[in-house]
C-alpha cells in the first residue's frame, strides 16, 4: 500500500510580535516537538470532516489544485495526524499539523514545493507561522509572506514553561479590541523587530534579549502572561540568553547558552508562586524550521 509521510516542528512561541510599521508580523524559532500526519490509499477519507483535521484537508486540496489533480481522489484516501505538541500553549500545533498533512500528501505524490507557497497555501486556511522556513525570519502570517530572512539562532536550547490553562488563538484575534491594541504596540513592536534583526545578523545576544522583552511586555494589553517581570528578573540573574512568549498562547521560552545556571534558574521558579501557573517545565532543542518527509 502507498504510503506518504509528513513532519512539522513545534515552536515555543514567538521572539517578536506585532505591526513592523504598517504590517501585522511575527518571527519565530522552532524546537523538537512535531506533529506527523501519514497519508494511505485504500481506506477513503470518510474523516475528512473531523475538527482536528478539517483544515489539513482543506490545504491538501489546494494544493491537489496546483497539481491539477482532480479532488476526488481524495475519496480513496486517509489522513492520520499524530501530534506531541501541546494545543492552547501558542506552540503552532495547528500550523504544524497543517504543514505535516501537505508535506504528507506531497509525499505521496512523489512532488515537491517550496516553502513560500506552502506558507501562502496555509495562510488561505488561518493565520499561519514562519515554521515552514528553515531560518528565523520576520513574517506576514496572513500572507504567509517572508518580509526579511534573518538566518540562524545561535542559541540552540530553550527552557520552556507550559501552563496548566490553555487560550484559544482564533478566538482572541478575534476579539474586538485584538487590532487597536496591535496599533497601539507599533512603534514598540517596530523597534523590537529592528533590534531582533540586528541581533540575528550580528550575533548580538543583548538586542535579542531587548526585541523580546520588548515585544512581550508590549504585548500585556493583548494578554496577561502570568508573572512575565518576575520570569525576566530571575532569568537576568541566572545568565540567560533571551526570554518570549506566545504572544496568543500561554508558553514561555527562556534560551539556555553555556553560562546560564539552570539549577539556579529551575530552583527559583521550582520554589515560588510561579511554579503553580508553569505546572510543566522542560528543555528542548531549538532547531531549524521547514518540513521534511520523515
Amino acid at each position: 500500500m502507498k504510503k506518504g509521510y509528513g513532519t512539522c516542528p513545534a515552536t515555543c512561541g514567538e521572539l517578536v510580535q506585532g505591526y513592523s510599521n504598517k504590517r501585522e508580523c511575527i518571527s519565530s524559532y522552532c524546537i523538537d516537538i512535531f506533529s506527523r500526519a501519514i497519508i494511505t490509499e485504500g481506506t477513503g477519507m470518510s474523516n475528512r470532516y473531523i475538527k482536528n483535521k478539517r483544515k489539513s484537508f482543506e490545504a491538501i486540496s489546494m494544493v491537489l489544485d496546483h497539481f491539477d489533480i482532480d479532488r476526488s481522489c481524495l475519496d480513496k484516501l486517509s489522513l492520520s495526524i499524530r501530534s506531541s505538541i501541546p494545543t492552547g500553549k501558542g506552540m503552532a500545533s495547528s500550523t504544524a499539523d497543517i504543514g505535516a498533512s501537505i508535506m504528507a500528501i506531497l509525499d505521496y505524490l512523489d512532488q515537491d514545493m517550496d516553502s513560500d507557497l506552502i506558507s501562502k497555501i496555509v495562510a488561505r486556511v488561518e493565520p499561519t507561522d514562519s515554521i515552514y522556513n528553515e531560518n528565523i525570519c520576520i513574517f506576514d502570517p496572513l500572507k504567509g509572506q517572508i518580509v526579511d530572512d534573518l538566518g540562524k539562532l545561535s542559541v540552540k536550547k530553550v527552557l520552556i514553561l507550559e501552563p496548566g490553562f490553555k487560550i484559544n488563538t482564533v478566538k482572541l484575534r478575534m476579539r474586538k479590541d485584538y487590532y487597536k491594541c496591535l496599533s497601539e504596540n507599533r512603534v514598540l513592536t517596530s523597534q523590537a523587530f529592528k533590534k531582533l534583526k540586528y541581533g540575528i545578523e550580528n550575533d548580538h545576544m543583548e538586542s535579542i534579549r531587548q526585541a523580546c522583552e520588548t515585544s512581550a511586555l508590549a504585548n500585556e494589553n493583548i494578554k496577561i502572561t502570568p508573572y512575565l517581570r518576575d520570569l525576566i528578573e530571575i532569568a537576568r540573574a541566572c545568565d540567560y540568553s533571551f526570554l518570549n512568549i506566545s504572544h496568543t498562547g500561554s508558553t514561555v521560552g527562556i534560551g539556555l547558552n553555556a553560562k546560564t545556571d539552570l539549577d539556579r534558574l529551575e530552583y527559583e521558579i521550582r520554589n515560588s508562586e510561579i511554579s503553580k501557573v508553569y505546572k510543566k517545565q522542560y528543555i528542548k532543542n531549538i532547531i531549524d524550521g521547514g518540513l521534511r518527509r520523515r
